[in-house]
């Protein structure tokens, strides 16, 4: 009987060593798979930071002088002013935080350059001038991008020529870094007087892609999100950018940046850099008074993506027709004729 409890016992006492090994083996195995995710998610964050497409925003190796006071600054391709109403801002109260702010505020700048040139093709011949205010126009919350230009002809035709490109921002708003992002977008847009959901989907794209400051995702239907007015077109046609609230603002946003985010994913990252470059080729955007049609932009639209795009935007209800370029060109002289311009 002794016996019987004895190797009872010896028995138990070897099962519980055995799920003792079980559980310390299966902890250790986790405990392995558990470093081996972890080190696996590190590998894919550092291939992820290497690559321009995910994070877009790399430091710049632009030259950056600060000058007197630190007052005002400048770099490769921007100048940062302080106007008089922050010298005694709590923030920037003495040389040494203007300074900082200012190295900080240029070297972001100059990473958004260079991400707006990879992706775009955008190179300003300009300096692009911000001047940071506490109280701009009397707000805080109005940030406001001018294209300075200067008419002559060329050619017998009237053309404008880009003089400079200022920024005006209240500080509350520069430092808010979607908004930052997305204003300064506009810097590199506003000289092909694009029409504004156009523009505005590339403000969102960048501030939401790359400059990961985004409020405005994606939808994920262009056809089930549609929204259309009394006449039954697209409500991204009749926007009127910035200074338009109302109920379909956010949805403008929204919408506006799916359809370019949609094109851009059929057609290539290299999609809008095409555009761009057929755009400056023409040079037709120098000729125009004010914002170009739907019809126009969807002429390089197509022109880059090599397919007549008109049935995509006329599916999504954009008022369109399809254009030649001696259609934009007539366009443009009967434009100049009305207001009274020499062709």
């Amino acid at each position: 009987m002794r016996g019987t409890q004895a190797n009872s016992l010896c028995y138990k006492t070897m099962q519980i060593r055995l799920t003792v090994l079980l559980l310390i083996a299966v902890l250790v195995f986790n405990g392995c798979t558990a470093l081996e995710e972890a080190q696996r998610r590190r590998e894919k964050r550092i291939l992820e930071e290497r690559n321009a497409d995910s994070l877009m925003l790399r430091p710049s190796k632009a030259t950056i002088e600060i000058g007197t006071d630190a007052l005002h600054s400048v770099s490769d391709h921007y100048t940062l002013t302080f106007a008089e109403d922050l010298y005694q801002h709590p923030q920037l109260g003495n040389v040494q935080e203007r300074e900082m702010f200012a190295r900080s505020a240029l070297g972001y700048m100059e990473s958004l350059y260079d991400a707006m040139n990879r992706l775009f093709g955008f190179q300003p011949q300009h300096k692009i001038h911000v001047r940071l205010h506490d109280l701009f126009q009397g707000s805080r919350l109005r940030a406001i991008t001018t294209t300075h230009y200067r008419s002559a002809f060329q050619g017998g035709r009237h053309v404008k020529f880009i003089n400079g490109i200022s920024m005006d921002f209240p500080l509350a708003m520069y430092e808010r870094h979607g908004v930052r992002a997305h204003e300064l977008t506009h810097a590199f847009t506003n000289i092909y007087f694009l029409p504004v959901w156009f523009s505005e989907g590339i403000a969102v794209l960048i501030q939401t892609e790359y400059a990961k400051g985004g409020s405005h995702p994606k939808y994920d239907s262009l056809k089930g999100d549609l929204r259309v007015d009394l006449d039954g077109v697209n409500q991204l046609e009749n926007w009127g950018g910035h200074g338009e609230g109302g109920p379909l603002t956010n949805w403008r946003y929204r919408y506006a940046y799916t359809v370019v985010a949609e094109l851009r994913e059929r057609y290539g990252n290299n999609f809008y850099i095409k555009v761009f470059q057929l755009m400056e080729t023409d040079a037709l955007h120098q000729r125009l008074e004010d914002r170009m049609p739907t019809s126009f932009l969807v002429y390089y639209l197509s022109k880059a993506a090599g397919e007549d795009l008109v049935p995509f935007f006329k599916e999504l209800q954009f008022k369109v027709i399809k254009l030649t370029k001696e259609d934009i060109l007539k366009y443009i002289d009967d434009l100049n004729r009305q207001i009274g311009r020499r062709p």
